[in-house]
């Protein structure tokens, strides 16, 4: 499918432009915050032939597209009409305040800041490799440009953070900007623009032989260095968020343009270099030193939790919440000892389970699919197999949250660390160099992602899937194939009765009357398929007969309905009309019980046409093979448009 033609139906089934608050991207995502969660179209998004699946997390909605995720962001952009961008955001509608909430906060701050600070790491990293085999010194003047720009992105991370927060708490990003600016200033805070490979050598969190500065009889605490910092400006633009609605309230329109900037900045940049600001270094100190702490404590246990459930963060998004404590550690200690290097060995063991899936399933499409998937993960981008691949069929994504915690673990025992930020995934191997020299760290790290790949991969491998999970229920299924109209269909047969070949399995007419395609059923369970695959009768006839040799599996409680399986493993559905549960099971006479055996051509059911017709509910009965996704083929092969229970053949299974 074309981008441009995605993009239109994905803008349909969301709700349409006046219905996106706030919409964005990351590496393999749609997202969107939504006026009207209830105006989406769940299962048309789920049924787009290149969206591997959508996931509400708390107010905002997700659609996986994978690699594809920019180009269709861009023709989205453009079809998202002017009026759009005046509509509130999440924060002028209704408050919620919960986990959620929270999560969906974090994901939107730091997802779009994600390519500067990602990019920036990776050089760092790369810049490391070249120190370390002496191909580059820190005297190298090259070596120092590419320095500056590899740090810059971090370094000021506070104002690419208090733009990408301003946007989500509906508040002006420049004013927010300038916050972190004041942050950052080096006569306000222990921030050094100067040399910065001088950074190193300074005391990570507070320095010494500086003075606080007083105004107005508060002491406002400089000697706190901000640089690379997330929670004071996060809590200084939540303030300003707030300051500013306050302000604009009061001030008369005809000064808002001067008087409200000066108000707003100057009383939310003293209450920030008084209380927030100092306050949320405090937490960023104490957060790292607690989950220091647990990792020198109970390292192994530590990692092998951590590591067995991150993807299950991953799916959540509340990975984002540990965003803050990854940057802290950077900023205090210049290496990350926990999310990062725990997201590689996960991202690793997804990318074995899917890359076992690849080899292991039949279906080329779906083959296809994984391997480019596990390409991805191996990359660092694990959402195509978890959505697209490991989740559908289950139990790889269990056994590659089994490697990643053996990954983690080992990487918690070893205390493994990164030195800069970077997706986690083979690229970002060179940001775990120490530039001073040593290799462990290194080779350890390989070690623990060839770990965490081998066992998913192998225990994959070992695993019997099941590939009537990967394919889709829609009527774009190639598997499954009704005519364009029964009566097109060119007699084939008169009389056949029900028989097993070593190739098919056919199931007779269960009752007598009128087929019609199951899409024509005005019943979207049955006519999208929901339910399962096969076609439907308007009966003649007042008797169910059992199609084929098996037993009855379930007896609806109404009557209206039966379910059978077969001794060859077909699983069908005979729903005697379409509001029958009505009826409270009058008008009908169940023959036999559940958990019985029963032949092919006996009776299971009586019904009363003229009592149903009475009470005005629809005749029409489908008749669904609900695990038709187990056979290679399905197919209807009635053969006219009026058939007789017992006598014609109605669907062919191979």
């Amino acid at each position: 499918m074309g981008n441009e033609k995605l993009a239109q139906q994905i803008l349909t089934y969301v709700g349409g432009s006046l219905n996106i608050a706030r919409h964005w991207h990351c590496i393999t995502r749609l997202r969107f915050n939504l006026n009207d969660n209830l105006k989406v179209d769940v299962e048309k998004l789920k049924n787009l032939d290149d969206v591997m699946g959508i996931n509400f997390q708390g107010e905002q909605l997700q659609i996986i597209l994978g690699n594809k995720v920019n180009k269709v962001f861009s023709e989205l952009d453009k079809l998202i009409v002017n009026e759009n961008k005046d509509m509130p955001t999440i924060q002028n509608r209704k408050n919620r305040i919960s986990i959620n909430a929270f999560f969906d906060f974090l994901s939107g701050v730091f997802t779009p800041i994600l390519p500067a600070i990602v990019g920036t790491g990776l050089l760092k990293g790369i810049l490391s490799l070249l120190l370390v085999i002496g191909w580059l010194s820190e005297t190298n003047v090259q070596y120092k440009v590419l320095f500056y720009i590899s740090e810059a992105a971090f370094y000021f991370l506070p104002i690419l953070i208090a733009s990408s927060a301003a946007k989500k708490f509906g508040t002006n990003e420049y004013l927010a900007m300038a916050l972190a600016g004041i942050l950052l200033f080096p006569s306000l805070s222990a921030s050094m623009l100067t040399d910065p490979f001088t950074i190193n050598e300074l005391d990570g969190f507070v320095f010494t032989g500086r003075e606080s500065l007083s105004f107005l009889g508060m002491n406002i605490p400089n000697n706190i260095d901000y640089h690379a910092g997330v929670i004071p400006i996060l809590l200084s633009v939540w303030l300003l968020s707030y300051i500013n609605r306050w302000v604009e309230k009061v001030i008369p329109a005809m000064f808002k343009m001067i008087i409200s900037p000066i108000i707003v900045l100057v009383v939310t940049s003293i209450i920030m270099l008084i209380f927030i600001a100092p306050l949320g270094a405090y937490v960023g100190t104490y957060l790292t030193e607690g989950f220091k702490w647990l990792f020198s404590f109970a390292g192994i246990f530590a990692g092998l939790l951590m590591g067995g459930s991150l993807a299950l963060f991953v799916i959540t998004g509340m990975h984002y919440a540990i965003f803050p404590s990854c940057f802290e550690n950077f900023r205090r200690l210049n290496y990350d000892f926990m999310l990062l290097p725990i997201s590689f060995v996960s991202n690793l063991a997804q990318a074995g389970a899917t890359f076992a899936v690849a080899i292991k399933v039949k279906n080329k499409e779906f083959k296809s699919l994984a391997y480019s998937a596990a390409l991805s993960a191996i990359l660092g981008i694990t959402e195509p197999a978890i959505y697209g691949v490991t989740m559908k069929l289950r139990r790889p994504f269990y056994i590659s949250l089994f490697g990643s915690a053996i990954g983690g673990a080992l990487v918690g025992a070893l205390s493994l660390k990164t030195y800069q930020f970077s997706l986690p995934g083979l690229s970002s191997l060179p940001t775990y160099i120490d530039v001073k020299g040593d290799l462990s760290n290194f080779y350890y790290i390989i070690l623990a992602i060839i770990l965490s790949f081998l066992i998913a991969f192998i225990l994959t491998l070992m695993t019997k899937l099941d590939e009537s999970l990967v394919v889709r229920s829609d009527s774009s299924d190639k598997n499954s194939h009704i005519g364009n109209s029964i009566e097109q269909i060119e007699e084939k047969i008169e009389s056949m009765k029900y028989r097993k070949t070593d190739s098919s399995l056919e199931i007779i007419t269960p009752i007598t009357g009128e087929l019609i395609p199951l899409s024509q059923v005005p019943d979207a369970t049955f006519a999208q398929k929901i339910m399962g695959d096969g076609i439907a009768i308007i009966p003649t006839g007042n008797v169910v007969f059992a199609p084929f040799d098996g037993k009855v599996s379930v007896i609806a409680a109404t009557k209206h309905a039966i379910g059978l399986f077969s001794n060859d493993g077909v699983e069908l559905l005979i729903h005697v009309g379409l509001e029958t549960v009505s009826l409270g099971g009058k008008g009908f006479d169940v023959l036999v019980e559940s958990g019985q055996k029963v032949s092919q051509g006996e009776p299971l059911l009586k019904f009363d046409i003229d009592f149903m017709k009475q009470h005005k509910v629809s005749l029409l009965t489908p008749v669904v093979v609900t695990n038709y996704q187990e056979f290679q083929s399905f197919s209807i092969v009635a053969t006219k448009k009026n058939v007789e229970a017992g006598n014609d053949i109605l669907i062919q299974l191979n």
